[in-house]
């Protein structure tokens, strides 16, 4: 890692426990061990390695989950797109068929898809399975 012209080093204390990163002329405390540069700003020290928490990582990956309507309508099936249109026919508001009809993308944290996954009942590891597979398909 670099600040400005500096190349910042990591370190740990006797106890394993992170102190920082430090670099150019400060002065890195008695006792410290050098470990291995941080990944990514995702990890956090682990007391022996660094690791990335679960949840942060599903976070900021369902950040970069998107899909076209053709790659998230394919991946749901005839079946459970089905419902969506029955709703549509049925029940929505102008607005929600608007948004249903018209929606030049679907984003994974968007209240839109958060209403489709109320109204198939999806959990929210359902929808990250369908955006992960919906993202591989191709035109």
């Amino acid at each position: 890692m670099k600040l400005g012209n500096f190349d910042m080093i990591h370190y740990v204390d006797q106890n394993n426990e992170y102190i920082g990163a430090f670099g150019g002329m400060a002065v890195v405390p008695i006792g410290a061990v050098a470990v291995s540069d941080r990944p990514s700003a995702l990890h956090t020290w682990g007391g022996s390695a660094w690791i990335i928490d679960p949840a942060e990582a599903l976070a900021a990956e369902r950040a970069t989950m998107v899909c076209s309507p053709m790659q998230g309508i394919l991946t749901l099936g005839e079946l459970e797109w089905a419902k969506v249109l029955e709703y549509r026919d049925t029940t929505a508001t102008w607005q929600e068929k608007v948004i249903i009809d018209s929606a030049l993308d679907w984003k994974r944290n968007s209240q839109n898809i958060a209403f489709f996954q109320f109204l198939l009942g999806y959990t929210d590891e359902q929808v990250d399975d369908l955006f992960r597979t919906a993202m591989a398909v191709e035109a």
